[in-house]
């Protein structure tokens, strides 16, 4: 985004000075252009903490519209509610293994985020999708256990209000192009999460013995400095 930002500061200062090249001097003229957006740096800030999100869990709100998409026109030629019902549960388990180890994998925000970009791109909630498939009690058990972690079923995506409308310009810059994306999805198995698991605590264990040692070098060298200083102090 940066690059962008620089390459349509150098558009315009081009502009700039061909205008003031080629008109005389004694008289002004009214030019017309393209609106060129300066972007803050706070701004830029959150649109590369956005894009960030949206790169890693976009994919899969893709995909949860297409399996909603082929369940409901699989649904359609079910006439017995019964069988329907049957259908709508086997079809939602499925969906919920292709997300389970990646939505536990999230942080909070970024399963914020998905869940966002799931209502954006199938219109549903995530706690419309599981009433619709599941069933009123199941939708509102879910929620309550969503609400331990400080989530909520009921996010919705709002693309013209605060940082939703920044994640619509990133969605934007993704189909134009501008932002690198690849839209297949990884699903994650039992025993690949459990290893993932295992090798983030070694290496936060890890980190946790060299953040000691370090502090206890730091430490010595303090005392090794001070001790200098005293001897130094004592011999003038």
């Amino acid at each position: 985004m940066k690059t962008i930002f620089s390459c349509y500061i150098m558009l315009l200062s081009l502009g700039i000075f061909g205008q003031i090249e080629n008109s005389p001097t004694d008289s002004l003229k009214n030019y017309e252009g393209e609106v060129v957006n300066v972007y803050t740096k706070e701004y830029l800030n959150k649109y590369n903490r956005m894009k960030r999100m949206v790169v890693k869990v976009y994919p899969y709100a893709l995909h949860a519209a297409d399996v909603i998409d082929e369940i409901d026109e699989n649904a359609e030629a079910i006439k017995r509610r019964g069988k329907k019902n049957r259908f709508f549960k086997k079809a939602y388990k499925k969906l919920k293994q292709d997300f389970k180890y990646f939505i536990l994998d999230l942080y909070t925000s970024e399963g914020v985020m998905l869940m966002k970009l799931i209502h954006r791109e199938t219109g549903m909630t995530v706690y419309d999708i599981s009433h619709k498939y599941r069933g009123k009690q199941k939708a509102q058990v879910f929620n309550m256990m969503a609400k331990i972690w400080d989530q909520d079923l009921h996010v919705e995506f709002q693309p013209k209000e605060g940082d939703d409308k920044i994640v619509e310009q990133v969605i934007a810059d993704i189909q134009s192009g501008l932002v690198p994306f690849d839209n297949e999805i990884v699903k994650i198995g039992k025993l690949t999460y459990r290893d993932k698991k295992q090798k983030d605590k070694e290496s936060k264990k890890k980190n946790k013995k060299n953040k000691k040692e370090y502090e206890k070098k730091r430490k010595k060298r303090i005392k090794e400095k001070m001790k200098l200083a005293k001897k130094k102090k004592r011999s003038s």
